[in-house]
């Protein structure tokens, strides 16, 4: 198991746009992929459970993966946090 904390840059949040992008990413995993912020963790790769984490610019997200495939997992999110969610709309 790999846990990490990742910073929220983009701006406007994780909105629908960086909250579909984060669950295709999570779908195409093997590991299962968790996010905990203010207290709650939810499952990446369920796009309602995402948005009601309502994380915004600044937030800090514990990202926590378990699986075959963890390290290629961590990697890529880390990878669409730094990426800002490709949202180029700032």
């Amino acid at each position: 198991m790999l846990e990490k904390d990742l910073t929220v840059t983009n701006p406007k949040g994780i909105h629908a746009r960086p909250s579909a992008m984060i669950v295709q990413t999570a779908q195409q995993l093997d590991s299962d992929i968790h996010f905990t912020y203010s207290g709650e963790t939810v499952d990446a790769s369920v796009i309602m459970d995402v948005l009601s984490l309502g994380a915004a610019y600044g937030a800090v997200i514990r990202v926590t993966i378990d699986g075959g495939d963890e390290a290629a997992a961590m990697d890529r999110m880390e990878q669409i946090f730094a990426l800002n969610f490709n949202d180029s709309d700032d």
